[in-house]
């Protein structure tokens, strides 16, 4: 359900098409519970009341339908029931239901003779920890049966107390292997110092799976003190314990394992390799990076090309300390596998001091073209964009394609380069270029932003081939909203404006995207007459343009003109006259969106509450209406306002705040979502983010930040993910971070673990370490995986645009889908809900750069 981007501020994000109802479902506040007839209950009731086994056994597996406040009386009711049977399906039910009080319950069973009895009571309080349930378990490592010693040991693991650690290191001498794998994992997930010296006399168990349990879990505790021990482990004939023992020492980031690692680096079983190569990047020395640059060239990098291997990821995770190293081999006489890599890292790395060093590889020849330019899309600046230019026309079609990517990546409209117009309007009419590159190179063309641009792309506009045509009309966009000036703005308005009466869709999409990023006040003119005209027009593209332009060029007048339409408008084209009218920042705007913000038509007060963000530079029309609007009676309308909100130059903290505090889970998760959005303003601003989260109304701690009792990061899982997107932009934390570390280890919800992993790495604390490690390696969401790895340096997402999101089915013929729930998560990890508009669209005046994907919304 990834974004697909149609022209500069158009988005088209699809969702399956019956996902309007499961997000609907899965959108409820905290504490609702799942649909049920009226009736069930009271037959459950019946059910565990009969005098028939069978009967209670069958209303014992039915109460995990009910909801929780329901089920609970009911739940601690079958569990002490006199059939086993009755009291297991009991016990599956309250582990599903999370009902608390069944631990106390289920923990008298460890004295049950029934086996089945004594395990399901250890998984109940795995599921649900109670410091009361500690000794009884504690006392269960000596049960007889295995499978209860090793289920016990793990809730054991599971409740987080101090004094499991005793008893558990007790049993690392259990006669069965299994048991004792699970009480080195308990340990582990205890996190408890004390545990590191049982753990160490245990790296040389008989079983191998011990041994390989014993040295993750002295990885995961990252105590220095395990090292001597996980140095021996490396001599282990068993490779999955040298691979636990290679990521445990990498963990511990010991400086002391290098040369007994660097060795394994070139081992030739692959597993064991990749494990070396990635502690060699965590520990990240210069003796570490020295180890890796010496596996350059050799094994699956020998042949990589332009291609990722461990050994440049490593060396990635090195960070800056691998920067003067590799530029240094640059310039020296190695082969072209090895320059190539140590290219590769410096541009990962964005090392853009060592760009000189690249070019003047790629002049002697020892840098093979196209891994030069991969490099330098990384690593250059505006001063390696001539170097780049000579490539696109370059023989070879992979080093075309190259170039044409290291110059999407230097060139930026907003500072226009003159230098690249000629020779990209040179590649335009080579014999060797195809109509696909034709289409690359007039987007870049329009990425120059410069003036002279636009008579290459004017003759392009009436190219046969669509996808010539349209990256023309998307490059003429670009260029004039890098304010090409009046005399060649008008040319591009005389070109773009005819295209909204084309007979293809696509081609009047993009041109109404086009006219209201470049268009100018020509442009308006020419619209309005179209407007009042009765000609025959695509009028949804005609008021998206007239939007874009009244943004940029406003005009009372126009705004005027325009809003009168609500007057004729019905249905989807109302949504589309309130955006556009409403994006003008001009003095009868605040009193015409007050005005439609009193219509009894939903659908008419959500559109408003969606088009206020853009009136943020005026405060006297966004506070006044959002605040009012944040009160309405439907809940879509509070959500769209609630978002407005964090729209201010002076946002609403306190408000937005209490809002987060509130009961409606889309309200509340847009409340945060606009304090994590404006954030990086008000914290250094009298009155700003870092005070409104602190102090709430009641001078507590605010349900966003300030503390491990935060009230947010126990809410529903998008108000958690945007409470840890708002300390992410922040770069703050709550208290010792404990609370973002939980959320990153055992929160369900990929939103919320992904919400933690950002925060960790925005503001990293010495303890986040062995947390990310297992995130980065272990996490069962790749993309989480990705985030809590090392990253390289990037600016933060200042530049923000307008953009009109739309939510279509799956298909090559789905269609947008009217009042449809949404969840679009931003690139910096801000999470937006709400329902689209009549048009099946919603709108956002200040999207931050990169993409937007729609997310399922999650179960709270």
């Amino acid at each position: 359900m990834t974004a697909g981007a149609r022209g500069p501020n158009v988005l088209i994000v699809r969702r399956p098409a019956a996902l309007a109802l499961l997000v609907a479902a899965a959108a409820v506040a905290p504490g609702a519970s799942a649909l049920v007839w009226p009736d069930v209950p009271e037959r459950v009731e019946r059910g565990l009341a009969s005098p028939d086994p069978a009967s209670r056994r069958v209303a014992a597996r039915d109460l995990a339908n009910l909801g929780g406040a329901r089920a609970t009386p009911l739940v601690l009711k079958a569990l002490g029931d006199a059939d086993v049977e009755v009291r297991l399906a009991a016990a599956q039910s309250a582990v599903r239901l999370r009902v608390p009080a069944a631990t106390d319950a289920a923990v008298a069973w460890l004295g049950e003779r029934d086996t089945k009895l004594r395990v399901a009571a250890c998984e109940v309080a795995r599921a649900m920890p109670n410091p009361r349930a500690v000794q009884p378990l504690a006392r269960a490592l000596g049960d007889t049966d295995p499978q209860v010693r090793s289920t016990c040991a793990t809730a054991l693991g599971a409740s987080g107390s101090p004094e499991a650690v005793t008893p558990l290191s007790g049993k690392l001498d259990d006669p069965t292997p299994n048991v004792r794998a699970d009480v080195a994992r308990a340990l582990a997930r205890l996190g408890d110092g004390r545990a590191v010296v049982p753990l160490v006399g245990k790296v040389q168990d008989s079983v191998p799976d011990v041994r390989q349990a014993v040295v993750r879990a002295l990885g995961d505790l990252g105590d220095t003190r395990a090292t001597q021990a996980l140095l021996l482990a490396l001599r282990d004939n068993v490779p999955e314990v040298k691979v636990e023992a290679l990521a445990a020492l990498g963990r511990l980031r010991a400086p002391d394992a290098v040369d007994a690692i660097a060795p394994l680096a070139l081992e030739r079983n692959a597993g064991v390799r990749q494990a070396a190569l990635v502690a060699l990047g965590r520990i990240g020395t210069e003796g570490a990076v020295r180890a890796l640059v010496k596996a350059l060239g050799t094994q699956e990098d020998a042949t990589a090309g332009v291609e990722r291997t461990p050994v440049r990821d490593a060396l990635v995770a090195a960070g800056a300390p691998a920067v003067a190293e590799l530029t240094a081999l640059l310039d020296r006489p190695v082969s072209p596998a090895v320059a190539s890599s140590a290219a590769w890292v410096l541009g990962e790395l964005r090392a853009t001091k060592s760009a000189p060093a690249i070019v003047a590889a790629l002049r002697k020849g020892t840098l093979p073209q196209t891994a030069a330019l991969r490099a330098l899309a990384g690593a250059g600046t505006p001063e390696q964009v001539p170097v780049v230019l000579e490539f696109v026309a370059d023989p070879s079609p992979a080093t075309r394609e190259e170039a044409r990517l290291a110059a999407t990546a230097l060139l930026d409209p907003s500072r226009p380069d003159g230098r690249a117009v000629e020779p990209l309007a040179a590649t335009l009419k080579h014999p060797r270029t195809t109509t696909r590159e034709r289409a690359a190179v007039a987007t870049l063309l329009g990425r120059t932003g410069a003036p002279r641009a636009a008579t290459e792309l004017i003759g392009l506009v009436g190219s046969k081939d669509q996808e010539l045509r349209l990256a023309a009309i998307d490059a003429l966009g670009a260029l004039g909203a890098a304010d090409a000036g009046p005399a060649i703005g008008g040319a591009v308005d005389d070109v773009l404006v005819p295209l909204l009466a084309d007979v293809d869709p696509a081609v009047r999409l993009r041109a109404a995207v086009a006219v209201g990023a470049s268009g100018g006040p020509s442009a308006r003119r020419a619209l309005l007459s179209k407007l009042d005209g009765g000609e025959e027009l695509d009028r949804f593209a005609l008021l998206e343009a007239l939007g874009g332009v009244l943004a940029r060029h406003p005009d009372d007048a126009a705004a005027r003109r325009v809003f009168a339409e609500l007057v004729v408008a019905a249905g989807p084209e109302r949504d589309a006259v309130i955006g556009a009218a409403g994006r003008t920042r001009a003095p009868s705007v605040p009193g015409a969106l007050a005005a439609a913000a009193k219509s009894l038509d939903v659908d008419d007060r959500r559109a408003v509450a969606s088009v206020l963000a853009a009136q943020s530079g005026s405060p006297q029309a966004l506070a006044p209406r959002a605040r009012a609007l944040t009160s309405d009676g439907d809940a879509s309308v509070r959500a769209e306002a609630t978002f407005a909100l964090g729209s201010r130059r002076r946002p609403l903290f306190p408000a937005l705040v209490v809002l987060a505090r509130g009961g409606d889970a889309d309200v509340a998760t847009n409340a945060a979502g606009a304090i994590a959005r404006r954030v990086p303003d008000g914290g250094a601003a009298p009155g700003g983010a870092t005070r409104a989260w602190r102090v709430g109304p009641s001078g507590g701690r605010s349900p966003i930040a300030g503390g491990g009792s935060s009230d947010a990061l126990r809410r529903a899982a998008t108000v958690r993910a945007n409470a840890l997107a708002a300390l992410a932009a922040a770069r703050r934390r709550c208290a010792d971070g404990r609370g973002e570390r939980k959320l990153l280890a055992e929160d369900t919800s990929d939103l919320v673990r992904a919400g933690a992993a950002r925060a960790l790495t925005a503001a990293p604390l010495p303890e986040d370490g062995p947390v990310l490690d297992r995130c980065a390696a272990a996490d069962r969401s790749a993309g989480v995986a990705r985030l809590c790895r090392p990253r390289t340096s990037r600016a933060a997402l200042a530049r923000t645009h307008a953009v009109l999101v739309f939510v279509v089915g799956e298909g090559a013929a789905a269609t947008a889908r009217p009042r449809a729930p949404f969840l679009l998560e931003y690139e910096d990890g801000v999470l937006r809900a709400g329902v689209a508009d009549r048009r099946g669209a919603t709108f956002d005046p200040a999207a931050p750069a990169g993409e937007i994907v729609l997310r399922r919304a999650p179960a709270p």
